[in-house]
């Protein structure tokens, strides 16, 4: 689950019912000793809670066993999952961090008053908030009116954390969310593809920042490749904003798996590199995906997300994080792109009962799983992915990439015929 999650859960109580029952939905079976480890506590109190947790959760789940094993699993996901909101509703800082983005004017008393709590309560919430904003985005909360306070991409990133990546959600986020205009204005075929989910998001968090009077700061010497990105974005979508708005929500909509291919990374390099440092490519595979990776985090530095140091020791620190950063780019795209390769559009053309049918795909899946391919299903196939066709009908040509079993196959049958899979 998001870090962020746990941070905005105050009532320890809950969040350790929140992270158990995150370690027993991943692993269905966990001994009382291992849960008591993962979180940090006594066996004494893993009993207490599952005790509860039993209670509250009542008929929407099954938690069988003892400390030697307790073994979960659902009975209706969707009464868990309102009762697990409903705990939420019981979490002050949720709505607190809402207020604080809207740009709500409080005193301290005025929020003990609205949130019903103490005094000495409202200070202990406020200080590990603080702590948080502080520690994660370089942010604070200031004033006798309880302001946010930092650099406009701090508190857009923030922002985009709290209302796109969490994996629950209190009702006083979903309205939110909800209240913003719809946004599914389609986009043009231009020359680099955005993914329309995150566009969507970033758009609708610049729209209410703008609209609040905070916009992205424009920065000097940097005009031409705040309008190249600008035109690129222009191609894509028409709207209204500033060129350092579009160049910021370019970046950061880019749909990342069109950069698997180098070619598309020294397009990317050569377009949006300024020309002074535009570094000279070799076709080496390595030395084009590290000069990629630079290009972009020198972009973001530029139009939105790392910030620049202004003495030596923050030059250190910012240097380390960016190597930190640099790292991060390179893994994430290692691992997408491994994925990738190892990735099977599956396509099923069965004929029999609904339970044959069945069968036949759980035992596909399964070996197809084991054998460590990622699986995709009901996509239309593009030029970059790999379709496997399986049949236990006639068809009426033969292909490399379809897999024809008998009408009723055997297990050992399906395992043998899918053995010719080795892409």
């Amino acid at each position: 689950m998001s870090q962020l999650f746990y941070h905005l859960i105050y009532h320890e109580k809950t969040k350790r019912w929140f992270f158990m029952l995150e370690q027993l939905e991943e692993s269905q079976t966990l001994t009382g000793k291992d849960l008591a480890t993962k979180l940090s506590c006594t066996q004494r109190t893993i009993q207490s809670d599952i005790k509860q947790i039993k209670k509250y959760f009542d008929a929407s789940i099954l938690l069988l066993g003892g400390e030697d094993g307790y073994h979960f699993s659902f009975r209706s996901a969707t009464a868990f999952t309102r009762k697990k909101q409903a705990l939420l509703e019981q979490e002050p800082l949720f709505f607190y961090a809402d207020q604080l983005v809207a740009g709500t004017r409080k005193t301290n008393q005025e929020w003990v008053e609205t949130l019903n709590l103490s005094l000495a309560s409202f200070g202990r919430i406020k200080r590990q908030f603080v702590h948080l904003l502080e520690e994660h985005y370089q942010l604070t909360i200031v004033k006798k009116d309880n302001q946010l306070q930092g650099s406009e991409p701090a508190i857009r990133q923030f922002m985009y954390d709290l209302y796109f990546t969490l994996p629950l959600y209190p009702n006083v986020l979903k309205q939110r969310v909800e209240s913003w205009d719809s946004f599914d204005q389609p986009t043009r075929p231009g020359q680099w593809s955005l993914d329309p989910i995150r566009l969507s998001q970033w758009r609708q968090l610049a729209q209410w920042r703008i609209d609040q009077g905070q916009c992205l700061q424009v920065k000097k010497g940097q005009e031409k490749e705040q309008e190249r990105i600008a035109i690129a974005l222009d191609e894509a979508i028409t709207l209204p904003f500033p060129a350092q708005e579009k160049s910021a929500l370019f970046l950061l909509s880019l749909n990342e798996e069109q950069f698997l291919n180098p070619l598309r990374q020294k397009e990317f390099i050569q377009q949006f590199s300024s020309e002074d440092e535009q570094p000279y490519l070799t076709n080496g595979f390595e030395e084009v995906n590290i000069a990629f990776f630079e290009t972009v985090i020198a972009l973001m530095h530029q139009f939105f997300q790392l910030s620049v140091s202004q003495n030596k020791e923050d030059m250190t620190e910012g240097q380390i994080e960016e190597k930190k950063f640099l790292d991060q780019l390179i893994k994430n795209y290692d691992r997408t792109k491994d994925r990738f390769e190892r990735s099977l559009v599956l396509t099923f053309q069965l004929t029999g009962s609904l339970a044959l049918q069945e069968w036949i795909k759980k035992s596909v899946r399964h070996y197809l799983q084991v054998k460590g391919y990622h699986l995709i299903e009901d996509i239309e196939t593009t030029p970059f992915t790999r379709q496997l066709i399986i049949t236990n009908g006639r068809i009426s040509q033969e292909r490399s990439n379809v897999v024809c079993l008998s009408g009723i196959p055997e297990e050992k049958e399906i395992k043998e015929a899918l053995k010719m899979i080795d892409w």
